[in-house]
């Protein structure tokens, strides 16, 4: 199997996991290959976004707790 990984990954990113392209793929057509190659970038900006979704919702809880605390006073 051959690996390929992704530029610009750092170990804390989820790209930072190579891909696994099997020896075979090179029997592949490039059409296929950059289909794949794009369902994969699909996944992987979903999941980005899915993480800025969580953190975003972590902020607002954070911000509505400040401000309720604010309100007590």
């Amino acid at each position: 199997m051959v690996t390929r990984p992704e530029q610009g990954a750092t170990p804390q990113s989820p790209s930072a996991h190579s891909i696994q392209v099997p020896e075979r793929s090179r029997k592949y057509s490039p059409s296929t290959l950059y289909q794949l190659e794009i369902a994969v970038l699909q996944h992987h900006v979903a999941s980005l976004e899915a993480e800025l979704e969580r953190k975003e919702a972590r902020h607002q809880a954070v911000v509505d707790r400040y401000e309720r605390l604010l309100q007590r006073r």
